[in-house]
C-alpha cells in the first residue's frame, strides 16, 4: 500500500520533468498535501484507501499529463479534484483561506441590503465587509487549528 512519503518521493523524482510555473499553476503540491490527508483518514474511509493506489500512479503520471496539452492537464485537474471533493464532503477538509473570501462576500450583500434598507450605502456595505472578514479569519483559524486544512 503506498504512503504519503512515497509519493512525496515520486512527485519530487519527476518535477524536473515539468516547467517550474506549470508546478504551482496546476498544483502538483496539492497532491502531497492530499495524500497525507487521504493516508490519515484510509485507516476509516475504504474510499480514501483506494485513493491512495490512484495518487500513487498520478504521482508517477503527472509530468506526462501536463507535458501532454489540454486535454491530459484537464484530466490531471479532474483526477486531483475528485480527491479533494472527496475530503471536503466525507472528511470536512477545506483549502487554507477559504472561508474569509466567502464570509466577506456574504457580508457585502447583507451590507448592500441593510444599506438599501437604511439608506446608507457605503457604511453598512463597509460594516458588512469588516464582520465577513473578522468571522471567515476566526473560521479559517478554527479549521487550521482542528488540522481539516490542506
Amino acid at each position: 500500500m503506498p504512503t504519503a512519503q512515497s509519493i512525496k518521493e515520486e512527485i519530487e523524482k519527476h518535477r524536473g520533468e515539468i516547467y517550474k510555473k506549470d508546478y504551482t499553476f496546476f498544483e502538483v503540491d496539492t497532491l502531497y498535501k492530499s495524500a497525507v490527508c487521504v493516508e490519515h483518514e484510509s485507516s476509516q474511509c475504504v474510499e480514501c484507501a483506494a485513493m491512495l493506489e490512484d495518487m500513487q500512479a498520478l504521482a508517477v503520471e503527472y509530468p506526462q499529463m501536463l507535458n501532454n496539452g489540454s486535454h491530459g492537464r484537464s484530466e490531471y485537474q479532474k483526477r486531483l479534484s475528485k480527491y479533494l471533493e472527496h475530503l471536503r464532503k466525507a472528511h470536512g477538509y477545506t483549502r487554507k483561506g477559504f472561508f474569509q473570501p466567502v464570509y466577506m462576500a456574504i457580508g457585502l450583500l447583507l451590507g448592500l441590503l441593510a444599506g438599501w434598507i437604511s439608506q446608507h450605502f457605503t457604511i453598512c456595505m463597509g460594516i458588512g465587509l469588516v464582520i465577513g472578514y473578522i468571522a471567515g479569519a476566526i473560521r479559517d483559524r478554527k479549521a487550521e487549528k482542528s488540522g481539516k486544512t490542506l
